[in-house]
């Protein structure tokens, strides 16, 4: 059991979202662009990292000067993807709405920019749940840097042990343990159970819904 939790902050692909099928297309359409092969077996494993991270690992080193150039051709790209490709997690408008009549606080903490992540939530009629979004251009770092973590509990004024991070990444889980708070991982994204259990968060659970079982 997690006692005394007042903020839960969520990440957003693989935890509230499906975005799978939108970022591969993405990523593809990019690198039809640029004249550049797509492999998806490259993008998936690393869904969840900054797309500055992503390019650096998957692009000949000769767009590595390039960063901020395929950033924006990917975005460009993702906004124009219709929301068709996105789906809703399971439990997640019942979890949030639960956590919302208790009185939580509950944040968004993504890679993605607010503005994108607020497009998709409002998509899904579920932003209003939330109390505060960081993402990419909110602070200097991207997750696995703690900088959102620690924005978010400035902003809300929430002590670092009231706060549990709800994360599908072993990148997005350090932000969390960095920050010295609680986490959560949950297997319903990207990474293997296994790949989850080498950062030890607090808890694992499988499903959304059994959060709420663990907060007293």
């Amino acid at each position: 059991m997690l006692r005394n939790i007042r903020l839960v902050i969520y990440d957003l692909d693989g935890v509230l979202i499906d975005s799978n099928r939108a970022i591969l297309e993405s990523f593809k359409l990019t690198m039809e662009e640029i004249g550049e092969p797509f492999d998806p077996n490259l993008i998936t494993p690393r869904i969840g990292l900054g797309l500055h991270h992503i390019f650096l690992d998957i692009m000949p080193e000769k767009h590595h000067s390039k960063l901020n150039e395929l950033r924006q051709i990917y975005i460009k790209h993702f906004q124009g993807i219709d929301l068709s490709y996105i789906t809703i997690m399971p439990d997640v408008q019942e979890t949030l709405e639960d956590f919302n009549q208790k009185g939580y606080l509950q944040s968004l903490a993504t890679n993605k920019t607010v503005t994108e992540a607020e497009r998709i939530l409002e998509a899904f009629e579920i932003n209003r749940y939330f109390d505060l979004m960081a993402g990419f251009m909110t602070v200097n770092n991207p997750k696995p840097a703690p900088d959102m973590i620690l924005y978010i509990l400035d902003k809300l004024k929430v002590d670092p042990n009231e706060a549990i991070l709800v994360d599908d990444t072993s990148v997005g889980l350090k932000a969390g343990i960095t920050a010295g708070i609680k986490t959560v991982g949950i297997t319903t994204g990207n990474n293997t159970l296994e790949q989850i259990e080498t950062v030890n968060p607090t808890k694992i659970i499988h499903r959304l819904s059994e959060l709420s079982g663990l907060l007293v």
